[in-house]
């Protein structure tokens, strides 16, 4: 897909992503409410970066040079992650819970990403998104929670574009080399690991009542990496995975 094709994507279901059950009756339990509270919390600062430095990042980049769309589209792109904070802020207000102003690993992910240039910026958040999947998922089932439940399908549909939409950036950044130097492959992989060992230890929980343990958590994630790694999400498979992992 080009740019401009994102744009048109990212534009079609801004409207829609806005109606949702707020006035459902339904709220959580005490039981409920201390599973997911402290997990949301985390996923709702963490999704809330204003996304200048990667606008910054981005205008000084070779895609931004080689298409006039590309800043538009990330942009785009940052106003749904946006848009996933503020619903669950929102939600979080509704159940009477307070908003982390910071979080030890929401500091780690913005001190990685600061000192990156375009491609780790982007390395990192996949695997942020990748992290999502499972964890959306599990939190969807998590509760008996209508409003929750609308609000994991919406942000599971738009990570599924979300790892499409930066897969194809990748790829068009690592077109002029074979791989990464292996210092910087190193660190990633070691990024990729010390990542997912941090979500399961502060969301294990969660992700535990969406039927997922250590080891299919990690299994999932890998997959999805090897598919953003490779470019092998086709146009609606990355969304049918998200989805039907949300109903397993």
């Amino acid at each position: 897909m080009t740019d401009t094709d994102w744009i048109a994507v990212f534009s079609s279901r801004t409207a829609g992503r806005e109606l949702l059950p707020w006035s459902h009756p339904r709220t959580l339990t005490d039981r409920e409410l201390r599973l997911v509270r402290g997990s949301i919390q985390q996923f709702q600062l963490g999704e809330g970066s204003d996304g200048s430095g990667l606008i910054r990042r981005g205008c000084a980049s070779r895609l931004a040079a080689l298409n006039p769309n590309f800043i538009s589209s990330l942009e785009l792109f940052i106003k749904e992650e946006q848009r996933h904070s503020r619903h669950l802020a929102l939600f979080l207000q509704r159940e009477g819970v307070a908003l982390l102003e910071q979080h030890w690993v929401d500091r780690v992910f913005r001190r990685v990403r600061k000192f990156a240039g375009l491609e780790l910026c982007l390395r990192v958040l996949v695997m942020a998104e990748i992290v999502a999947v499972p964890y959306y998922a599990s939190l969807q089932c998590a509760t008996g929670s209508a409003l929750l439940q609308r609000i994991c399908a919406n942000i599971l549909a738009d990570e599924a574009d979300h790892l499409r939409f930066q897969a194809e950036n990748l790829k068009q950044l690592q077109s002029s080399r074979r791989s990464l130097p292996s210092l910087e492959l190193m660190f990633w992989r070691c990024f990729q690991l010390a990542t997912l060992l941090v979500v399961w230890r502060e969301h294990g929980e969660v992700l535990r009542a969406g039927g997922y343990r250590w080891n299919s958590f990690r299994e999932e994630c890998v997959r999805l990496l090897v598919a953003v790694s490779h470019n092998d999400l086709e146009p609606r498979a990355a969304e049918e995975q998200a989805l039907a992992a949300a109903n397993d």
